[in-house]
């Protein structure tokens, strides 16, 4: 193996580690259950697996987790009339690190909420508050900090996109 094929190797090695999404943290309890990914300005993702009874509201997600993770997990709520509410700030700290954006700080630093019905293969920028949405078993609420626009991205398109410029840069050379 070339010196050149073992960096090529290292890289897409370090780019699908980066990739991937640790296994989702589990709370509540319930015969259903719904995702909940949280994406900090710091690059820190977290996966939530919230077990309920019935349906509930992308706000009733987070205060279960508040509730199973206590002061590990804090989450700012701001309510606008005819909207319901918005999520202002979120603090967590995953036991090594504290990670917290505030709310609306201007330009594009704010919470982005998105959603994915259950089935569906692509996330919607929500026109509703999260208090305003029902959350059925399957689905998933996102919240990206600073990035309007740009929906979360799957695991899977990150190393195709990875392998690509790879592949790419391999045939330039």
């Amino acid at each position: 193996m070339s010196l050149r094929d073992l960096i090529c190797l290292i890289v897409v090695l370090a780019i699908i580690s980066s990739a991937a999404i640790a296994v989702p943290i589990e709370v509540g309890t319930g015969g259903n259950s719904a995702g909940l990914y949280i994406e900090w300005s710091d690059g820190y993702i977290a996966e939530f697996l919230i077990s309920f009874d019935g349906t509930v509201t992308g706000e009733d997600l987070f205060d279960t987790v508040d509730t199973g993770l206590g002061d590990n997990f804090v989450v700012t709520k701001v309510y606008y009339e005819g909207f319901g509410a918005a999520i202002d700030g979120i603090y967590y700290n995953d036991g090594s690190i504290e990670h917290f954006n505030p709310g609306w700080v201007g330009g594009e630093d704010w919470w982005h909420y998105w959603t994915k019905d259950a089935g569906e293969t692509n996330w919607s920028f929500s026109s509703v508050g999260c208090s305003d949405r029902t959350v059925g078993n399957g689905d998933m609420d996102g919240w990206i900090y600073g990035r309007a626009g740009v929906p979360i991205p799957e695991p899977a398109t990150i190393v195709l996109l990875a392998l690509g410029g790879v592949m790419l840069w391999r045939g330039k050379t």
